[in-house]
């Protein structure tokens, strides 16, 4: 089943004629990488306390998504979507804001190509008997925010790291095998399948600056100084992605409003955009 799965997502990431833009002339994303976690994993129950109390369980949203069944989910499926090489070097020559061709990504690629493939792949486990949840399009999923910025219920990222597929930056990024420049999603099902193992020894293991102390370019990256030495400020990050001016400046390319232009310039023109550069330092 891990394999059938595995080869699914990336059938459907290079078939798809939805992963391919007609104006940019390039697939939005590249191969991706799939792994696995143990619906019952420990970080799962952690995440409450390291997140928010709000952090849903798989089992939580497998109580929400079924309801008055006793259904138990056994694999979280998290999968990484490397952002293809032609959208990634338009934006690494940027300083202020986003390559026309990364604000794109962001409405054609973000809100319709991985809806549509996470919804592909839910269909594709239920038709096989395994009941499958996207978490994302449940009632009760919610991003919201406090005093440190914007959060949700069902983070991507943490998600992904369960699975063994990365670690966080300095930038709050998620550093994998193919880079921080990525998007993420994930499914919750009651398919068994055997965990991957989490190799990094820490958290933050594939982050130059945070275990060597060096690098700091996404630091000069940042056009509002967001990143620095104490971490990453989440509110001026996401003003500067999502406020009004992004959102104009998305719109007049013909962008979602509400996605905004993003910025991506810390995921791009820095040693860790698309691979671990703990990998080759070692």
């Amino acid at each position: 089943m891990k394999e059938l799965i595995k080869q699914e997502v990336i059938r459907y990431v290079s078939e798809n004629n939805s992963n391919y833009s007609n104006e940019i002339q390039t697939p939005y994303y590249d191969e991706p990488l799939v792994q696995f976690a143990s619906a019952t994993d420990e970080l799962f129950s952690q995440y409450k306390e390291i997140i928010a109390s709000e952090h849903l369980t798989p089992q939580e949203v497998f109580n929400i998504a079924y309801a008055g069944e006793s259904s138990s989910p056994q694999t979280v499926i998290s999968i990484v979507l490397p952002i293809s090489e032609k959208i990634r070097s338009s934006n690494r020559s940027q300083k202020e804001w986003a390559s026309d061709e990364w604000t794109l990504l962001r409405t054609f690629g973000d809100d319709h190509f991985i809806d549509g493939l996470t919804e592909h792949l839910s269909r594709f486990l239920n038709k096989k008997g395994y009941k499958t949840v996207n978490p994302t399009t449940l009632k009760a999923f919610k991003k919201y925010g406090n005093e440190k910025g914007p959060l949700s219920n069902w983070s991507q990222r943490h998600i992904a790291f369960a699975a063994g597929l990365g670690t966080f930056s300095i930038n709050d990024g998620f550093i994998t095998e193919k880079g921080i420049a990525i998007r993420l999603t994930s499914l919750v099902t009651e398919a068994v399948i055997e965990p991957d193992k989490r190799k990094a020894e820490d958290h933050t293991a594939n982050c130059l600056y945070l275990s060597k102390g060096s690098c700091k370019a996404c630091f000069k990256r940042c056009p509002v100084g967001a990143i620095t030495e104490k971490g990453h400020d989440k509110i001026v990050c996401w003003q500067r992605c999502y406020g009004e001016e992004s959102q104009l400046r998305a719109k007049a390319i013909g962008g979602n409003l509400e996605a905004g232009s993003g910025c991506g310039l810390c995921q791009t023109n820095i040693p860790c955009e698309f691979s671990n550069p703990m990998a080759s330092s070692n």
